[in-house]
C-alpha cells in the first residue's frame, strides 16, 4: 500500500508531538524514519526487524551487509547484541553516552542481517539529542545510517534529504539545517587494545582518561595504497 511521506516539524509542540508519534508508528509498521541527532539527521529503521533493514538498504541503494550503526537510548540493551559487557565497562561508556562516540563492540551474531558483514562485531552509539531519545525511549534499538543515496552528499536540512528519498521514508523530522558539526569519534574494542578509528568530536585525550592503552588507527598516505 503506498503511504506518502509526512514531514513534521520540531519548531512547535503540537506538530513535534505528533511527528514523534508517527515516528514510533512508522518504526512499528517496519518502515523508515529521518530524524535529528547530535551529530547529523539520521535514517534508520528497528534493528530487530530484517524486513526493514532490507528496506534501508534498499532505499538508499546500498547491497545488503553494508555496515550499519546501532542506536539506543538505554545502555541496558546492550546485552541485547552485544557480547562481553560488564557493568565496569557501561560505567565507562557512560562517560561518553549519550555522546558522540561510536562503540565497536563484540556482538552476539543475533542481528540476522548483520551477519557476513564483519562477523560478531557491532557499533552502536547513544546519542545526546532529545528527539532521539524520545523516539527510542528505554526499549527501541534502532538500525541507522547517514541520510544519503549511495553517491550523493548527506542532506543537512529535511529539503536536500526528501528531495533524495521522498515517500520511500515515511515520516521526517524536521529540525531545519543542521550546522556543520564534528563527526562521532569511533572507538573499536574488539581488539586486544582498543584502537581510535576516527577521532571526531571525542578527542583521543579525552577517551584516554577512562579508557586506558588507546591506540590511534595511523591512516596510510595516498602514496602507500596499493
Amino acid at each position: 500500500m503506498f503511504v506518502a511521506a509526512r514531514v513534521f516539524s520540531l519548531s512547535h509542540e503540537t506538530p513535534r508531538e505528533n511527528g514523534i508519534k508517527a515516528a514510533k508508528e512508522a518504526l512499528a509498521s517496519g518502515r523508515a524514519i529521518v530524524f535529528p541527532t547530535d551529530t547529523s539527521y539520521a535514517l534508520a529503521v528497528r534493528a530487530m526487524d530484517e524486513k526493514a533493514v532490507d528496506l534501508l538498504w534498499s532505499i538508499k541503494g546500498q547491497t545488503p551487509k553494508t555496515p550499519l550503526t546501532i542506536f539506543i537510548g538505554n545502555i541496558a540493551l546492550l546485552h541485547k547484541f552485544a557480547a562481553g559487557i560488564t557493568d565496569e565497562s557501561k560505567s565507562k561508556y557512560l562517560n561518553f553516552w549519550p555522546g558522540s562516540l561510536t562503540l565497536i563492540l563484540k556482538g552476539l551474531n543475533n542481528l540476522l542481517w548483520n551477519k557476513g558483514i564483519i562477523p560478531n562485531v557491532v557499533s552502536v552509539r547513544m546519542p545526546l539529542h532529545p528527539v532521539a531519545y524520545e523516539i527510542m525511549g528505554q526499549d527501541e534499538i534502532l538500525a541507522t545510517t547517514s541520510p544519503n543515496k549511495v553517491g550523493q552528499l548527506a542532506g543537512r536540512s529535511i529539503a536536500e534529504i526528501k528531495a533524495q528519498f521522498g515517500n520511500d521514508v515515511s515520516v521526517y523530522l524536521d529540525q531545519g539545517e543542521l550546522s556543520n558539526s564534528a563527526p562521532s569519534s569511533i572507538l573499536d574494542l574488539t581488539s586486544e587494545l582498543p584502537i581510535l578509528v576516527r577521532e571526531g568530536s571525542v578527542t583521543l585525550e579525552e577517551i584516554s582518561k577512562v579508557i586506558e592503552n588507546v591506540v590511534k588507527e595511523v591512516e596510510n598516505l595516498p602514496g602507500d595504497k596499493e
